[in-house]
């Protein structure tokens, strides 16, 4: 008993149940990458928790410095003191500033992380008592910021307690609208910015950054922790520029991550507006450096696993599909224009069927291409033919007797202006191997044809044109136009025997490679019934030539559905006593079912 040989079908079952392995590799891969993201996300929010923490504790110290603020513009004697103390006498001063001095003191006692409270007095009759109670003129008051940072109280050089860098609170002390001097609240900086001063984290650190505007727009200014120990927490030049350019786009993320000195580093950040700065917590992608190092090589073993599985099914699916292989070739090359294909034919299975089935497919394919090119040419030949027929012997000869007449009645310019628009077209027509024009031909043609409709009667056709330049250029049938324009003249300008303009314009189509090219008169028009007809007699597809041997409207439906398509319809819109608008669609670039005929 003869053995039943695999079917194809079968042998590409088999070799494919193979690839099971494929989803399994892509499964441990995801995974790999999910634990991955997971710990990157765990940093992210490591960041956040210390961003928001030291937050926290900013905001605690700010209120605190403004509390005593508050406090101190509460006191009212003090304020009427320094506004006029010449109005006290000399024991009332003395008492006054020292009992101030003790109550300003006895506040610094209830906050311990406030080191320094001044009030400086515009007049200099307010006697000095140091540290607390000075004069303006000691210090740039105006000129400093509401909020300094690293401030030094230079003006106190022997005492190093109230020189201590710090963060600096100072606002204008007003009497009404009258400012009598300045209040000036300082918290040292390790106070105000602990996490800046705590001893480092590996791969951790915060950094505070001012934001200023130059003539460049908004920069970054980092705030310095002075302790040496802690120099290495400064930014770059190029690192502040980095982080300049996200944060000051729009709508950045809180949480980022980018490189800072050269490492990948996750990023945690809030933006203080009262004291216009951003603070920020840093974790370095080197503490994952371990999870790094064992995902490369895990990868490695995945790639090596993965080339050899792939070798494999490449090698087993190019046995397999090769007789497919060649057909899906041969496909491609018709695709691309070449219908004279043959593709080898092999093996015994169902292949070798598709094999055959496709070469005898591509040599009927080229028999019927050839067969309908030479029928399209016969009858784009013959349909040219017929439409130079459009100007027939009667038209030519009320031409000649119109010229006649212009040489008989004066001498001048018109007979050969009238001669040299006939000599076009003549030309124009008899040139009957070439079916295809530029539009500004065919316009130039018409612009002759209604200039000798004109000679013979005694109203003027007023021809307007409104077509861009750029659709000028582009190719259409030869004598598209004339036979609307003819039409127009006949049936809708004639037998009102008056003035009027015809107007040909074009229109955008509902594809960027379509236009429509309409002809518009404004002529007697025709009624709904006989527009109607006329439509019935466009949607027969029919070909049909009139009893007088000339071919309407009919052709031109028909040339436009052998040059673009049969989608391409005429559309024409008339009423009556107003005129008819007929519109004409065309490709901007080339035919679409027939090739370019000019010889």
């Amino acid at each position: 008993m003869k053995t039943k040989k695999m079917l194809f079908s079968h042998k590409v079952v088999l070799a494919f149940s193979g690839i099971v392995l494929a989803p399994l590799l892509l499964l441990y891969g995801v995974t790999i990458a999910l634990v991955y993201k997971q710990t990157v996300n765990s940093l992210a929010s490591l960041c956040s928790l210390e961003v928001h923490m030291n937050e926290e504790k900013i905001y605690e110290n700010i209120q605190s410095l403004e509390l005593i603020d508050k406090m101190i513009r509460a006191n009212r004697d003090l304020i009427l003191f320094i506004t006029s103390p010449e109005n006290r006498s000399e024991d009332d001063v003395i008492r006054i500033v020292k009992d101030e001095s003790l109550t300003l003191e006895r506040i610094l006692s209830v906050e311990p992380l406030i080191y320094a409270i001044r009030v400086f007095s515009k007049n200099n009759l307010v006697p000095e008592r140091f540290p607390v109670i000075l004069h303006a003129e000691r210090e740039s008051l105006a000129e400093l910021s509401e909020w300094e940072f690293n401030y030094k109280a230079k003006f106190i050089p022997y005492m190093d307690s109230q020189s201590s860098n710090s963060v600096c609170l100072t606002r204008e002390l007003s009497n009404g609208r009258k400012t009598v001097g300045w209040i000036q609240l300082a918290m040292r900086m390790e106070n105000f910015f602990p996490f800046l001063h705590r001893n480092s984290v590996p791969y951790q650190r915060d950094f505070v950054l001012r934001v200023f505007k130059d003539s460049t727009g908004k920069r970054f200014s980092q705030v310095r922790c002075e302790r040496k120990k802690h120099k290495e927490g400064m930014l770059s030049e190029s690192d502040l520029k980095n982080l300049e350019k996200y944060f000051f786009k729009e709508n950045p993320k809180e949480t980022f991550t980018t490189k800072l000195n050269g490492a990948n580093t996750v990023i945690a950040w809030r933006y203080l507006p009262k004291l216009g700065i951003v603070i920020a917590h840093s974790c370095e992608m080197a503490m994952v450096k371990k999870y790094e190092i064992s995902m490369f090589f895990i990868l490695i073993a995945m790639l090596f696993v993965g080339f050899g599985f792939f070798s494999i099914v490449r090698y087993t699916a190019n046995r397999l599909f090769n007789g497919i292989y060649s057909v899906m070739g041969g496909m491609q090359k018709v695709n691309s224009g070449n219908l004279s294909v043959q593709i080898p034919v092999d093996g015994m299975n169902e292949v070798r069927e598709a094999q055959l089935t496709f070469n005898a497919m591509t040599r009927q394919l080229s028999a019927q291409i050839e067969q309908i090119r030479t029928e399209q040419q016969l009858i784009a030949d013959t349909e040219m033919k017929a439409m130079q027929n459009q100007i027939n012997a009667h038209f030519l000869y009320n031409v000649l007797e119109t010229i006649h007449m212009q040489a008989v009645l004066a001498d001048n310019e018109d007979i050969a202006e009238s001669i040299l628009m006939l000599g076009k077209m003549l030309r124009y027509c008899l040139r009957w191997r070439i079916h295809t024009v530029a539009l500004e031909q065919e316009m130039e043609y018409i612009q002759s044809y209604v200039y000798i409709l004109n000679l013979r009667n005694d109203y003027e056709i007023t021809l307007e044109f409104d077509i861009p330049q750029d659709l000028r250029k582009i190719k259409i049938p030869k004598m598209i136009l004339q036979p609307f324009v003819e039409n127009s003249f006949i049936h809708g300008i004639e037998p009102l025997a008056q003035s009027t303009k015809v107007c040909i314009y074009t229109e955008a189509g509902d594809t960027e490679n379509k236009i429509w090219l309409c002809v518009r008169d404004y002529g007697s028009g025709m009624s709904e019934t006989r527009l109607k007809e006329i439509r019935t007699y466009l949607d027969d597809e029919k070909y049909e030539r009139d009893s007088t041997g000339s071919i309407g409207i009919k052709n031109i439906q028909q040339r436009l559905s052998l040059f673009y398509g049969p989608e391409f319809k005429l559309e024409i819109k008339s009423e009556l006593n107003k005129g008819t608008v007929v519109r004409i669609p065309l490709l901007i670039k080339g035919e679409k079912h027939a090739e370019d005929s000019n010889s």
